[in-house]
């Protein structure tokens, strides 16, 4: 058979998966893109030079930061899990790695045999802060600084957006 190549339109139509019109307006989609693509780029930039200081990963220092802070630097893993946007199979995997470089530890729940708690080190509390020094100028450089006032309208619109 000899097919002859079928050329490709120059702009995509405004049809939905199934052939309906989709409910995004070509600004509407371009903008949701922008803030998918800015984000992205945000988070890699952050990924990148944190790795590159500390050997740390994003979700290594997120998770460290969500036990520094909480009561008795300990959580839940379900709650770990909730608190850093992952699934319990993702946190339990993220805490194993933590284990491994002696950042936590894990305990079981004295109330709950089915629970356990993550439990942050003295050597995680100390990677932690260390990482902190050099990570959150990085925060304030690429986020913050770039927000030119407009912050008290970010926390509103974030706040809108929640689910």
């Amino acid at each position: 058979m000899n097919h002859k190549p079928t050329a490709v339109p120059s702009t995509l139509p405004s049809m939905g998966h199934n052939g309906h019109e989709s409910p995004l307006t070509h600004d509407e989609w371009k903008l949701w893109r922008r803030f998918i693509t800015t984000h992205t780029a945000i988070v890699r930039r952050l990924e990148s030079e944190l790795q590159a200081q500390t050997g740390l990963t994003l979700s290594t220092f997120e998770a460290l930061h969500e036990l520094a802070r909480a009561p008795d630097n300990e959580l839940r893993m379900a709650e770990l899990a909730e608190n850093l946007s992952l699934t319990r199979s993702g946190v339990t995997r993220l805490v194993d790695r933590l284990e491994r470089q002696d950042y936590v530890v894990r305990r079981e729940c004295a109330d709950d045999g089915r629970g356990t708690y993550a439990r942050l080190t003295a050597n995680g509390f100390e990677a932690f802060l260390a990482a902190a020094d050099l990570h959150l100028p990085d925060v304030q450089k690429l986020f913050f600084d770039r927000l030119d006032g407009v912050e008290d309208l970010l926390w509103r619109l974030l706040r809108q957006l929640e689910p």
